[in-house]
C-alpha cells in the first residue's frame, strides 16, 4: 500500500471533526449546560485555556448539594459493588448448601439403614417366636 495515495473521506490524527453542539445535564439543580463544538482555530491558538464561565465552580455548592452528590454516589457505587458481589456470594451459599445437605443426607440414609435393619431384625424374632410357639402348641 502507496503512502501517495489518500482517501480523503478518512480524517487523518491532525484533522478537527466539527461535531454538533450537545447538551449536558448537570447532577446539580442548576440549567443545562450546552458544549459546543470546538473549531480548529480555538483548539491551535491555546489548548489550555479555559474560559472561565463554561464551568460552574463547586466552592460555591452548599451543603445540601455536597450532601446529594454524597447521597448519588454512594448508592451508584453501592449498586455496582452488589452486582459484582451477588452472584459471587450466591455461588458460596449453593456449594455450602451443597455441602450440608450432602452431609445430612449421608446420616439420614444411615438412620434410615439402621431403623430398617432394627425393623427387619424385630420381624423376623417375632416370626421365629411364632413358630417355636406354634411347635410347643402342636407338641403338647
Amino acid at each position: 500500500m502507496s503512502n501517495s495515495t489518500q482517501d480523503f473521506g478518512i480524517p487523518v490524527l491532525t484533522e478537527v471533526i466539527p461535531t454538533p453542539a450537545r447538551t449536558v445535564h448537570a447532577e446539580t439543580p442548576s440549567e443545562p449546560i450546552t458544549v459546543a463544538p470546538a473549531d480548529s482555530a480555538s483548539l491551535a491558538t491555546d489548548s489550555k485555556a479555559v474560559d472561565p464561565a463554561a464551568h460552574q465552580p463547586i466552592d460555591s455548592w452548599l451543603d445540601e448539594e455536597w450532601t446529594r452528590m454524597e447521597q448519588k454516589i454512594s448508592e451508584r457505587v453501592l449498586t455496582q459493588l452488589l452486582e459484582r458481589i451477588e452472584p459471587v456470594l450466591e455461588q458460596r451459599i449453593r456449594d455450602s448448601l451443597a455441602q450440608v445437605m450432602q452431609v445430612a443426607a449421608e446420616g439420614i440414609r444411615q438412620d434410615f439403614h439402621q431403623t430398617l435393619s432394627d425393623a427387619i431384625s424385630d420381624a423376623v424374632a417375632q416370626e421365629v417366636d411364632k413358630i417355636h410357639f406354634s411347635k410347643k402348641q402342636n407338641n403338647l
